[in-house]
């Protein structure tokens, strides 16, 4: 198999399964929000926009300048590395108001970088955002009392933020 099918599965599987947990820690120190939620589910494509952008499951990413340019005020010349962090751009204050806040009615949450843009948005991203909100629908309608119940364990990665365990508490359906 060509190694970029094989990158694009594993990364899929690794950024979808963290921000689904990830949203259910932001449900759970948010409980206002998920409220909004359950009382809502049109809110479902807004809801994983923020999600995604609080929770940010790629760290970071790196570029090669191909030509001499300017960065804000620093020059570049050609071949330098340039890195963005995905938490920092994700909770611009230029861009969001009050960006750590979890907002699910957030007008701009799809503002965030988490799937790149341009020529570099992630190829998953429609898959991954379809995946999302029928994964929240199902949890949120088959276990509305689900909460993070304990600390998680994230793995030591510095490129993403791999959540290895996440004790959950919920009423199973009778």
């Amino acid at each position: 198999m060509d190694g970029s099918w094989l990158l694009i599965i594993f990364a899929g599987n690794d950024t979808t399964r963290n921000s689904i947990s990830g949203a259910i820690k932001l449900l759970t120190e948010f409980p206002e929000q998920k409220k909004k939620l359950l009382n809502n589910f049109d809110l479902l494509p807004n809801f994983a926009q923020e999600t995604i952008r609080m929770i940010s499951p790629v760290i970071h990413m790196r570029r090669t300048t191909t030509c001499e340019t300017t960065l804000g005020n620093q020059k570049l010349g050609k071949g330098e590395k340039v890195i963005m962090w995905y938490g920092a751009a994700n909770r611009d204050p230029s861009i969001f108001s009050n960006p750590n806040t979890f907002d699910i009615e957030r007008e701009n949450a799809v503002k965030h970088l988490a799937f790149g843009m341009g020529r570099h948005t992630c190829i998953g991203k429609p898959v991954a955002l379809m995946q999302l909100k029928e994964v929240y629908k199902q949890i949120l309608t088959r276990f509305p009392d689900m909460k993070m119940d304990g600390d998680w364990k994230v793995a030591p990665n510095n490129f993403v933020h791999a959540i290895q365990e996440m004790p959950v508490s919920f009423t199973p359906e009778k």
